[in-house]
């Protein structure tokens, strides 16, 4: 049933819907049929009474200006912080310090101001008085200023909890163990160097995975009688705590963790995915290890997938399939390393749109790499550190630089790739352009 009107704290309004032709190429125009409220389009209808509408900030009154270009002319992190909590665009962290060594971190962009006393966690219910009014003022906006011990970190985690946590709600934070690693890092030394806070971005050290390699081996010490998990077993993969392209051990960790996640989150979220069938998609919960963890150790039934009783038997089963998956890749297993499982795959946006033979010289070439996602060297085929950099107010000639890909996209430019393999090793390059090759002259007319 589709419905003409909806509530709201005052009483009812109307739907306004709005009707967009859509033309397509050899064939008739299609027309696409938007039903608006006060809020935004509605989106999803729940149920016969329910409906979702989307409520963005992009579009609200004010939420779109230019004041971002302001931090050109500031001087200090507290005119900084100022054009933040004005500036009309996308929230985003940030981070930053000025010459007199004080350092700041805030969200940039305008913050809704919610009113109405509702979960802040769970979508606006206008009808109940919970809705947006205006915008947060700024000495309201979350803030971590000067602190005491000179060191800030994110890594797209947490940065703030209880009061100012209820203001900016939970967007999908990432597991802290990488945060948590860079922490440690900044805290073990008084002084750093251009190369030491390379190193930190560079650290590819699995202290969060070091306790899965102990259940790795526990689970296959328990299933010693098991002659199909021989090959397994007869790996020579010796455990050095890291996540390098060269490694064995780690693949095998990293292996078992995500089939005993992909396990539980499959059975965890069975209900919901065969009550919507194809319009199901599995969300990222990046915070289910906070309860998976404790369900191992304390062999807690409830998150065992409905084909098992125990964890031993389901950790058994994961290790079959971990030997099944390593299988699949002809060759010896003691060359599966996770380097191979990781390799990169780096290509221009166009190479998605083109034949194979067209799309390679696109695409940078693929080759095994270290680091994964809960650590400071965060890495994946087709993910990792958008760049690097380590600069000093006044030293700009001792800073660094990485981009992967290098920062040409012209794939006939003579400068395509230039510095995509000191990304790629790790290995220094110069913040500061070198000498000046070609000169581009815009001239009025």
């Amino acid at each position: 049933k589709t419905h003409t009107r909806y509530r709201t704290a005052e009483g009812e309004a109307s739907i306004e819907v709005v009707e967009e032709t859509l033309d397509t190429h050899g064939g008739n125009p299609e027309i696409l049929s938007i039903r608006e409220t006060r809020w935004g389009p509605i989106l999803h209808d729940l149920d016969d009474t329910h409906s979702l509408a989307l409520r963005w900030t992009a579009h609200q009154p004010g939420a779109i200006n230019l004041d971002l270009g302001r931090l050109l002319q500031v001087g200090n992190i507290d005119d900084a912080l100022e054009v933040a909590h004005s500036a009309g665009v996308p929230a985003q962290n940030l981070l930053v310090g000025d010459r007199h060594g004080d350092i700041a971190w805030t969200l940039i962009g305008r913050i809704p101001q919610r009113i109405g006393d509702c979960d802040p966690k769970a979508p606006l219910v206008p009808a109940r008085g919970c809705d947006w009014d205006g915008w947060m003022p700024p000495d309201a906006a979350p803030s971590v200023v000067r602190p005491p011990d000179q060191r800030l970190w994110t890594a797209n985690s947490r940065v703030v909890d209880a009061e100012a946590l209820a203001l900016i709600g939970d967007g999908g934070y990432d597991l802290g163990a990488r945060q948590r690693q860079i922490r440690d890092d900044l805290q073990a030394a008084s002084h750093f160097s251009e190369a030491d806070l390379l190193a930190i971005q560079l650290d590819d050290r699995a202290l969060f995975l070091q306790r899965w390699r102990e259940l790795y081996e526990k689970a296959l010490a328990a299933a010693s009688d098991d002659p199909a998990l021989a090959p397994l077993r007869d790996l020579q993969a010796r455990w050095d705590g890291r996540a390098s392209a060269e490694s064995v051990s780690y693949r095998l960790a990293r292996g078992l963790r995500s089939i005993v996640l992909e396990r539980v989150t499959a059975h965890l979220l069975s209900p919901v995915s065969e009550a919507m069938g194809e319009r199901f998609t599995t969300p990222k919960l990046s915070q289910l290890e906070a309860m998976l963890w404790p369900a191992i150790e304390n062999t807690i039934p409830e998150l065992l997938p409905t084909d098992y009783s125990q964890w031993d038997e389901f950790l058994h089963a994961s290790l079959i399939e971990l030997q099944s998956q390593l299988q699949s890749v002809p060759g010896d297993l003691n060359n599966r390393s996770w380097g191979e499982k990781n390799a990169t795959q780096i290509c221009h946006p166009l190479a998605m749109a083109l034949p194979t033979i067209l799309a390679e010289p696109l695409c940078m070439p693929s080759e095994p790499q270290g680091g994964d996602s809960n650590m400071p060297r965060v890495a994946g085929p087709g993910f990792g550190a958008s760049q690097r950099m380590v600069v000093a107010p006044g030293h700009e000639a001792e800073g660094l630089f990485h981009m992967p890909g290098g920062q040409s996209g012209h794939p006939l430019s003579p400068f395509w790739g230039a510095g995509h393999a000191d990304w790629m090793r790790g290995e220094p390059s110069p913040f500061l352009p070198g000498e000046t090759r070609h000169t581009l002259t815009l001239t009025a007319e």
